[in-house]
């Protein structure tokens, strides 16, 4: 084995050995992290070559440095959601690595995550809860980032949702005011219905998505 600070070979009569036929011998490699704390978390790779009579092969050798891990789902499905409504789902999450987890989460819209920064020593659990609340309807996915400080190292989990209307409508839908006198006033009267399980808030607008509301406010400016 080539020369390491952090990898020694102590095995039986030093490194060359004879073993008989259909019998073994241990070979023990010693592995040393000395130094700062930033050696100690990282990876170390060597290897030991192993030669006989006409053949020579390689074991290679790894020692893993320690690690934070949180347990967050490959994949987050949100399924079918109403649009311009908040859907929340709670995560308990917990670090099952072997170092302290000084921790930052992020997404991009329509999702959110909280809390967005904090600190999970080793075996403790957290909740973390991820809100979905899109602006319109249609299929949408976003990547949660867990980011390690003290790694400098992310993992991801999709996030996946699917955004539909309210059975919400109005009757009729246009309406024809009675003509009128200069000063005197003409009404008319129409109904919204909510036929959906969840409760409806509206707010009459000018603009039918806030993209179109949002352009408009651009050129006024």
């Amino acid at each position: 084995m080539d020369s390491s600070p952090y990898f020694k070979l102590v095995g039986p009569n030093g490194v060359c050995h004879q073993v008989p036929s259909g019998s073994f011998c241990t070979i023990n490699i010693l592995f040393i992290p000395e130094g700062s704390k930033s050696l100690f978390l990282k990876d170390h790779v060597h290897e030991l070559v192993c030669s006989c009579e006409g053949e020579k092969f390689t074991v290679p050798i790894r020692a893993i440095g320690a690690r934070p891990v949180l347990d967050f789902p490959a994949q987050l499905d949100f399924s079918s959601c109403p649009v311009n409504h908040s859907t929340q789902k709670t995560l308990l999450v917990r670090n099952t690595g072997n170092l302290e987890a000084c921790y930052s989460l992020s997404t991009e819209s329509p999702f959110t995550v909280s809390p967005a920064t904090g600190t999970l020593d080793i075996g403790e659990t957290m909740q973390v809860t991820v809100e979905y609340h899109p602006r319109k309807s249609g299929h949408h996915s976003a990547s949660l980032a867990v980011h390690f400080d003290i790694v400098d190292e992310d993992t991801h989990t999709r996030l996946l949702g699917k955004a539909k209307d309210f059975n919400v409508g109005m009757d009729p839908h246009s309406l024809e005011l009675d003509k009128t006198y200069l000063s005197l006033s003409s009404h008319r009267t129409m109904l919204i219905h909510n036929r959906s399980n969840i409760t409806a808030r509206f707010q009459w607008k000018a603009f039918s998505t806030e993209e179109e509301e949002h352009h408009q406010r651009i050129r006024l400016v």
